[in-house]
């Protein structure tokens, strides 16, 4: 009742006060409680933040439900008109283009109703002033935005590869530990120890299939639930971050088929959501420090998609997001990471892979890097990486993930990077010098990024060794190697630069 008596006063009150103020002008606004329901979630700059001229090409705002810019739009840079566009990824959006000068402050100024909601006209977004300035020439710096206030969060990151992620052809492997791929017994030690080496997240793929019972209910083991649960726990206690995701199911998450098969495609995303429901229940009390992604690197035997395969992609991804969000607690609100097909960087570039749409507006986006394949896991590995044209490949990369992601305040992690321990101490030496400059062009891209570590030690192909999966003790003489990752991947030291790293 107190509601409407207020919302009555409000409306007489300001039909006053636009009375009395009008003067000759006979438009009259409705009040603005009525009029501008849009909510602006971010923007892709901060107040008062400093940034590059040359590689801010476009001012991203975020809004709370689907927009579109008015018509009549006035939106300004320094008293220049500039236009807008709805952004390419999410209908949540709105993109302005610019180009900026170096060494200069700017003022950007949307005025009231220049954002629509896309659905309904009569819904405006409110005025909005953004005051920030340009770097001079030569420098350089990181955004200051929300993406990369997640990547400083999430830092360097471990995956505990080979471990609940195995199985065998889609059964589950015997009862006994021993038989885990990774043939090891997580303790609590496990985490501690990668805590005070450094490490800041760290991403436990997990396979769930071989452990659920038979449609349409696929219930999970409650045993294998707790041995999952008991690791996500034991990393809270840490104080590690923890991503957690659906990793090999990828054999019956089978989006080839989907794509040519409606009804197949109807059938595993039932399962698609009763699993994610069943993990999402389990874990929606848990704090943010628990991330939920969505799938691992869906694929059809590595071969390029015909196109199908990325619209059910994009699909899925909607619905794991749909799902997790509606079993409400924290998972209403916690970060979700969504990958591209086969966490391609080369697919999270194209523009047929979308982001899907949020309500709570927090998405990551999860590639993985192995580049180049033939240096870092093929059978017969080469033995030498860094010429000009190897590390403009990777910085390359690196960096139009950034201007597509964290330069328009959109998160995004490589979950997954590594390089197999080669043959000799010529090799290794040179892998050495891929993995740091790997992180370093990480760290210069804004993006944070989880080591892939199967426990193989020795050398060779998918060899990746650096802490045990038993009790975190460090392994192949790792200390120094993950330490320098560490380093190069989260200092802020302006003389460390890439040309400042040196193969030993």
């Amino acid at each position: 009742m107190k509601r409407t008596v207020y919302g009555m006063l409000s409306l007489i009150l300001s039909t006053m006060v636009l009375i009395s103020c009008g003067g000759d002008d006979e438009k009259v606004e409705k009040p603005s409680g009525l009029q501008e329901t849009l909510v602006l979630r971010s923007s892709s700059l901060t107040e008062g933040s400093e940034v590059d001229a040359s590689s801010t090409t476009v001012i991203t705002l975020n809004y709370n439900t689907l927009v579109t810019v008015s018509p009549d739009a006035r939106i300004t840079l320094n008293g220049q008109s500039v236009a807008a566009r709805k952004n390419s990824i999410t209908s949540m959006a709105i993109d302005i283009p610019v180009s900026l000068e170096s060494g200069t402050s700017y003022t950007l100024i949307v005025p009231s109703g220049s954002v629509l909601a896309q659905n309904d006209a009569n819904q405006t977004a409110p005025a909005y002033t953004l005051n920030f300035t340009t770097r001079k020439t030569g420098e350089q710096a990181l955004p200051n935005n929300d993406a990369m206030a997640l990547t400083r969060k999430l830092g360097f990151g471990w995956n505990l590869g080979n471990h609940f992620d195995s199985h065998n052809n889609g059964e589950k492997v015997p009862e006994s530990w021993g038989s885990w791929w990774d043939k090891a017994t997580p303790t609590e030690a496990l985490y501690q120890s990668l805590a005070a080496a450094g490490v800041k997240t760290v991403r436990i793929p997990v396979t769930w299939g071989p452990w659920e019972g038979e449609a349409s209910t696929y219930l999970i083991e409650s045993d294998y639930m707790s041995l999952v649960k008991q690791n996500v726990l034991w990393a809270k206690a840490a104080g590690l971050n923890v991503v957690l995701n659906t990793h090999h199911d990828e054999y019956w998450q089978d989006a080839y088929s989907a794509a040519s098969n409606s009804e197949t495609n109807e059938e595993i995303k039932v399962r698609i959501v009763a699993t994610w429901k069943q993990i999402a229940e389990a874990f929606k009390e848990e704090g943010e420090y628990l991330i939920l992604e969505s799938f691992n690197e869906l694929n059809h035997n590595w071969a390029s998609p015909t196109g199908g395969e990325l619209t059910i992609m994009n699909e899925w991804n909607q619905i794991v997001v749909n799902t997790i969000r509606e079993t409400g607690g924290n998972n209403a609100t916690r970060w979700i990471s969504v990958p591209s097909y086969q966490a391609s960087p080369a697919y999270a570039l194209d523009s047929r892979f979308t982001i899907p749409n949020d309500k709570a507006n927090k998405l990551i986006i999860a590639v993985h890097c192995y580049d180049p394949y033939n240096f870092t896991l093929a059978e017969n590995l080469t033995s030498t990486w860094g010429s000009t044209a190897d590390k403009k490949a990777i910085t390359d990369l690196l960096n139009k993930l950034k201007e597509k992601y964290i330069d328009q305040n959109i998160p995004c992690y490589l979950g997954e990077f590594g390089c197999s321990r080669h043959e000799t101490d010529k090799e290794n030496a040179c892998r050495e010098y891929y993995l740091e400059y790997f992180c370093r062009a990480a760290h210069f891209a804004g993006l944070s990024a989880c080591l892939w570590d199967n426990f193989n030690p020795g050398n060779g192909s998918e060899h990746h060794s650096y802490f045990s999966h038993n009790d975190g003790s460090w392994m192949d003489g790792s200390e120094k190697l993950v330490k320098k990752m560490i380093d190069a991947l989260t200092l802020s030291d302006e003389k460390y630069t890439l040309e400042s790293i040196v193969m030993k």
